[in-house]
């Protein structure tokens, strides 16, 4: 019996950590086609998160992309040591950039992924709280078409938790760090799940 308590009372306080992740895709479709001939490449993700999670993101999409490019995909840093471009590019890029990029490389897409945390006064509470506290994050994927530059999707994915004065938090109280990431996942399995795979385009 008490062990039926314990995780009933784990259930409800699981439940009460639970939040959705809502995303908005803005103007563009929610596909993007994929195939054998097209080279992508992503650029450094611009993030507040620690230098594990980093790793982590840059590792989960270059390994996204590769399997759905059939391994015709780039980070940056690889792009630049193979000499495959010459310098960094913006997370907003201007026409310029597009243009110098479309001139100098061979590259047909452009990823920029970028996250923010709007609020984060829940990382700083602990115990019963004496006001509302929030935690508000997202992350964004734009990508462009390098051939004709201009953009071509654009997701976001946002989460917000909060809890009311007299509430307490608990080890189960979603961090910042923690929402990002998984904004930072849905974009990745958004991606995934609406992909167009196709034959190489004969010229």
């Amino acid at each position: 019996m008490r062990k039926f308590i314990f995780f009933f009372v784990l259930l409800i306080t699981l439940q009460s950590c639970y939040y959705p992740v809502r995303k908005d895709y803005g103007v563009y479709s929610k596909s993007l086609v994929f195939s054998k001939d097209k080279k992508w490449l992503i650029n450094n993700i611009k993030t507040g998160v620690d230098s594990n999670h980093r790793e982590m993101m840059d590792k989960e999409v270059l390994q996204l992309f590769q399997s759905l490019s059939n391994g015709n995909t780039y980070d940056l840093k690889t792009a630049k040591a193979e000499n495959l471009i010459q310098s960094n590019i913006p997370f907003e890029p201007e026409m310029e950039d597009l243009e110098t990029l479309k001139n100098s490389s061979d590259f047909n897409f452009l990823v920029n992924i970028y996250t923010m945390r709007v609020r984060s006064t829940l990382d700083r509470a602990a115990g019963e709280l004496d006001d509302y506290k929030k935690n508000e994050t997202f992350a964004m994927m734009d990508i462009y078409d390098i051939k004709t530059m201009k953009k071509i999707y654009s997701l976001k994915a946002y989460s917000e938790f909060s809890l009311d004065k007299g509430e307490k938090t608990t080890i189960f109280t979603p961090t910042s760090e923690m929402m990002t990431m998984k904004n930072f996942r849905s974009l990745l399995k958004s991606v995934k799940k609406n992909a167009v795979i196709t034959e190489a385009i004969i010229q």
